[in-house]
């Protein structure tokens, strides 16, 4: 660290625009060690700072402009400079002092001299800027500032929509880019089980880029009869924190006939993916497919029917073993077996020098007026 003062400003320049008087201020700092001490000198007329000198590491420099005291007529422009001298160093300031032709006050006693002036008012004074974007005054205030979109303006004047209006203005202006929606995200995937009549609600998200003026179709791609999206429209009042809004949507089961559907949902620019999916009855697993001649296996049952069902186990090959052939199932279970193949056939194997042999487990499972089955291949040999 430096062993003795340095001076640092939080701004390398000026820039002053106002109809009469303006005032403002910036911050000196030491950015070193001792204490830092110094004086602020204008050169440029009708500029003046307090304090002009100083003693200590953070001071406030307040300064204040006069038109009058500078000569200026409405559209003129000075431009000058304020030197900053101290024991940690010296800052150059440049100074540009514009006279403006006109100005608007606010009820808050801010003056609105150019377009950055109301940019910036209508961020933190949303109500108020669009009651004074479609005053006789704001428009006098365009002329005299010698805008070039006046038929553009005209045209927005006219929007009922005084929201969507004023950011178009904006944009017009140069001074925002366009709002946009974005979706982080797009896909939903949902599953049911079979004979359920239960609806699925949820929600798909949405994100503004930046506190302007947004309106977006949604539409579905396909018009799914099971699909319902509780809006047509999403404005810029449905994101009520600024920049967050929600489109709330319900699927019907009961209004789907295919055990796999899907569609598509338009919000403005971008889609969303909704699938819906009937879940199998019962499914079926082994843990593996092949298994030595002395091995132990497990097949998993899965049972979305919401009843309990029967499960009827068999295999063609003796050394496929079961402990029971058939298994009460509730929601899920596992049925074990074991490999064991008969000396007999294990001198058969031995002789006739076979690598493995392929069979396959044969599954029923029953419930009042429903009954399924399935075949689940496996080999034993010697891995």
């Amino acid at each position: 660290m430096s062993q003795r003062p340095v001076l640092h400003s939080n701004i390398s320049d000026i820039e002053i625009e106002t109809k009469d008087i303006c005032i403002g201020s910036f911050t000196i700092k030491n950015t070193g060690s001792d204490i830092l001490k110094g004086q602020i000198i204008s050169r440029c007329t009708g500029l003046i700072f307090d304090p002009i000198e100083w003693e200590g590491n953070s001071q406030t420099i307040t300064y204040t402009f006069n038109a009058q005291d500078a000569g200026l007529s409405p559209g003129d422009v000075a431009h000058g400079h304020a030197y900053i001298s101290s024991n940690g160093g010296e800052i150059r300031l440049a100074v540009t002092a514009r006279l403006t032709k006109m100005s608007i006050s606010t009820p808050e006693g801010i003056a609105i001299a150019n377009l950055q002036d109301f940019f910036e008012y209508a961020q933190t004074n949303p109500t108020q800027a669009r009651r004074i974007f479609v005053d006789s005054e704001f428009y006098m205030l365009l002329l005299a500032l010698e805008y070039e979109y006046m038929e553009a303006y005209e045209s927005l004047h006219k929007d009922s929509n005084r929201e969507r209006a004023l950011d178009n203005f904006f944009i017009l202006s140069g001074l925002k880019g366009k709002t946009n929606i974005t979706i982080p995200v797009k896909k939903f995937d949902f599953t049911y089980p079979p004979n359920s009549r239960k609806p699925i609600s949820s929600t798909i998200q949405l994100e503004k880029t930046d506190g302007g003026y947004v309106e977006a179709a949604i539409s579905q791609g396909m018009d799914a009869i099971w699909l319902n999206c509780n809006a047509s429209r999403v404005t810029a009042s449905d994101f009520k924190d600024g920049l967050q809004a929600a489109v709330d949507f319900s699927i019907d089961i009961g209004k789907i006939s295919a055990p796999y559907v899907r569609e598509f949902v338009h919000i403005g620019g971008d889609t969303v993916e909704i699938t819906c999916r009937c879940l199998p009855s019962v499914t079926f697993a082994l843990n593996r497919t092949a298994f030595r001649f002395d091995d132990r296996g497990t097949i998993a049952v899965t049972n979305n029917t919401g009843h309990d069902i029967r499960v009827e186990v068999y295999c063609p090959e003796s050394y496929v073993r079961f402990k029971a052939r058939s298994y009460i199932i509730g929601q899920s279970g596992e049925i074990p077996f074991d490999i064991r193949p008969s000396a007999f056939l294990s001198a058969q194997l031995f002789f006739r020098k076979t690598l493995y042999m392929k069979t396959v487990i044969e599954l029923r499972a029953a419930m009042p007026g429903l009954v399924f089955s399935n075949k689940l291949p496996l080999f034993v040999g010697e891995w």
